[in-house]
């Protein structure tokens, strides 16, 4: 509900007629309608489409507020972004994943719990899965417990694979490293990609390898997000021997390390010409693109496995996920009262209001706030993989490491690892290094 509050300011100016004039006679002149308060909001996700939207929406509800936003591809975000920061002209809103570039722009950024307690009273911890919040703060320094980003949705990390070039291969989806070879093997021998992987995406270097870490050394790559240095445990080297293998093995396309997941990636994996790809629950948003074919519209020709048992000894990846994105609001937004209020009430609509609700019924992803649910009519496929998810996410290991320099170590050392410049051996070691560097700074 939208309350309305109108201050009328009265100056006392030393007479009765200064008095009259000014706090409302008879003859005074009505009062003008709200001037209208721009927001700034950039981010990567929604897409321009699903945003476009969410602002119609939040304007139609708020007339006095104007949304202006920047919506861009992820890669070109970040650099947009870190450009801003050191000009010191970000926007009023930024899209945030959580941990490392969360903390990358903490400096800029205005602690929310207090805001989150207006939005949602005391008690407003509990309209969040646990997880989420704790990952929503991966990397604060030791005793702030302040979140800087606060999730809009979160979300399940897994491999999606193309039923139809299955089905034509008489394949099934892979339950052994070595079956996953296979797979991709006689999937390129048919003419499609096997398994692509965007190496110069740093998101998608970083989430392919916390997959294998997962299964070699779960609790060693859960004390290093959190920023304990147990890079060079045996595990942790044996995850980067198998980052190593999906290249020498030919299970990554030719060129991974020069493409990207987005756009090129999941171009191809929509167009049916990728067999297998990294990606995750915000793939369903596919679904509700009126310029999918119509296997990706029913969301017939996909289905979904977790990354397959590296060896007799372990288990297929257990589910990783938990903040998709969330929203942080900057020091910039304070430049008046006007747009920091208006900046709130944005927040607040994108979080737990029509914001969402508009994402969630274009399937952007799963809700971070608690009791929010598509309205949209849904397939028994579509349904069976979004319930699926939500039952995933209630297990889900951390998927973020919360370092930035750390994370940035990660991904530069396993791309020398996938050109055969450095060693895994070599790689962890150096990232050890950055590690128990930024441990001790």
């Amino acid at each position: 509900m939208r309350i309305r509050k109108t201050l009328t300011v009265c100056l006392l100016c030393g007479t009765s007629a200064a008095l009259m004039a000014g706090c409302g006679s008879s003859s005074a002149t009505p009062a003008a309608s709200p001037k209208k308060v721009t927001v700034t909001l950039w981010s990567w996700t929604p897409m321009a489409s699903t945003m476009n939207t969410i602002v119609n929406r939040i304007e139609k509800k708020y007339p006095n507020i104007v949304i202006k936003t920047n919506i861009e591809p992820n890669s070109d975000y970040l650099i947009a972004l870190k450009s801003a920061a050191a000009s010191g002209s970000l926007p009023d809103i930024v899209g945030l994943s959580a941990g490392s570039v969360t903390q990358e722009y903490r400096p800029d950024l205005q602690p929310l719990n207090p805001i989150a307690r207006s939005f949602w009273g005391s008690n407003w911890k509990q309209n969040f899965p646990t997880p989420a919040l704790v990952q929503a703060m991966l990397g604060n320094p030791t005793g702030n417990t302040h979140l800087y980003m606060i999730p809009q949705e979160v979300e399940v990390i897994n491999i999606w694979y193309n039923r139809k070039i299955f089905n034509q291969l008489h394949l099934t989806p892979p339950h052994t490293f070595s079956q996953l070879v296979s797979d991709a093997h006689q999937i390129t021998h048919a003419g499609y990609i096997g398994f692509y992987e965007g190496g110069a995406q740093a998101d998608f270097v970083e989430w392919v390898y916390m997959q294998l870490a997962a299964q070699t050394d779960l609790k060693g790559l859960e004390a290093s997000a959190h920023g304990t240095p147990e890079w060079t445990q045996p595990g942790m080297i044996k995850a980067a021997q198998y980052w190593k293998k999906l290249f020498t093995d030919n299970v990554f396309q030719p060129g991974a390390l020069g493409d990207e997941q987005y756009p090129t990636g999941a171009n191809l994996f929509a167009a049916g010409r990728v067999g297998m790809i990294s990606l995750g629950s915000w793939w369903l948003q596919e679904s509700q693109l009126s310029t999918s074919p119509a296997g990706l519209k029913s969301m017939q020709d996909y289905g979904t496995f977790f990354f397959p048992a590296l060896n007799s000894k372990t288990q297929p990846t257990p589910p990783l996920g938990g903040v998709d994105f969330g929203w942080g609001l900057t020091t910039n937004a304070n430049k008046s009262p006007a747009t920091e209020q208006a900046a709130k009430t944005v927040l607040k609509q994108l979080i737990s209001g029509v914001g969402e609700q508009t994402s969630l019924n274009q399937m952007n992803d799963l809700p971070a706030f608690k009791g929010m649910t598509p309205t949209i009519s849904l397939n028994s496929h579509i349904l069976s993989l979004y319930h699926n998810y939500l039952s995933e996410i209630k297990v889900a290991n951390n998927h973020e490491i919360g370092n930035p320099t750390v994370a940035q170590a990660l991904v530069s050392n396993l791309q020398a690892v996938g050109a055969n410049t450095e060693s895994p051996t070599q790689a962890m070691q150096k990232i050890q290094n950055v590690a128990i560097a930024q441990e001790h700074s």
